[in-house]
């Protein structure tokens, strides 16, 4: 796993203890992108089990991405795949223990389609590499930063095993905006963006939920305004979710067992 972030993504590393890192775009990043934690014990999870479907790195802007790609590429990194979602570009690729992630750079807010109730068009084109590429070559030391600084995670796209139950928790409890409904998936925010949150059943409807002791996501996090983070306690009160918390924050398990840590920006 270090091999593949640190060496073929390019992210530094620092030392938590001897059984977990932090990993950063770069050192003068004070939050880490991603924390690794190795568990000896893990297992590995169902495939039709509620947990991460993939965890999205957004980079600054449309020549990151393609220098992303160009840096990767020589890294030798193997893609899934690549999508023009309308609203953004992306290149999809895979850990080595089946953690999926987006790399992806937004369009202009401006660019953004809506259809007559106001939400925002989304769907899955074919990504154009050559425009992409152009735009990177022009770019000085494009291709040689695979995760740029000033990328962070833009959204987690989640495996959930009912629908309307996890948008309902999502929705009522956590206080995101539902922006998109397919029927097999959803796409909710804050704000007016396409998606904080994604969630889908293409794999896991009526599959068990997420154990802990299973490999990959083992928590995520979401810092909220302090108001929303108290409005939040509240609303989380005399149901089963709410897992504590101290200093503000909140740890909250969502009805599929999917832990998430909400800090007060």
């Amino acid at each position: 796993m270090l091999d593949f972030y640190v060496r073929d993504l390019g992210l530094k590393m620092m030392e938590r203890d001897d059984q977990t890192v932090e990993l950063r775009p770069s050192e003068h990043v004070s939050e880490p992108l991603l924390i690794l934690r190795h568990y000896t014990k893990a297992e590995i999870a169902p495939t039709d089990a509620a947990g991460l479907y993939h965890y999205a790195l957004l980079v600054p802007d449309r020549k990151s991405l393609g220098g992303t790609y160009m840096a990767l590429g020589k890294a030798g990194v193997i893609f899934d795949g690549y999508a023009d979602h309308q609203v953004s570009e992306a290149l999809y690729l895979t850990d080595p223990e089946g953690n999926g992630i987006e790399i992806y750079a937004d369009r202009p807010r401006d660019q953004w389609k809506f259809d007559e109730d106001g939400k925002v068009e989304m769907g899955t084109l074919p990504l154009d590499i050559d425009s992409l590429l152009k735009d990177a070559s022009g770019t000085p030391g494009g291709g040689s930063t695979a995760i740029p600084d000033g990328t962070k995670v833009g959204h987690l796209h989640l495996k959930v095993t009912d629908l309307g139950r996890s948008i309902a928790f999502y929705q009522q409890l956590i206080g995101l905006d539902l922006m998109i409904y397919w029927g097999n998936a959803a796409f909710l925010s804050v704000g007016g963006y396409h998606h904080h949150i994604g969630m889908n059943t293409w794999e896991s409807l009526g599959g068990p939920a997420r154990r802990a002791g299973w490999s990959g996501l083992e928590f995520f996090q979401m810092r909220m305004p302090k108001k929303q983070v108290s409005d939040i306690a509240g609303r989380l009160i005399d149901t089963p979710f709410a897992n504590g918390g101290d200093s503000g924050k909140l740890f909250v398990s969502d009805p599929d067992g999917i832990e998430l840590l909400i800090k007060p920006l």
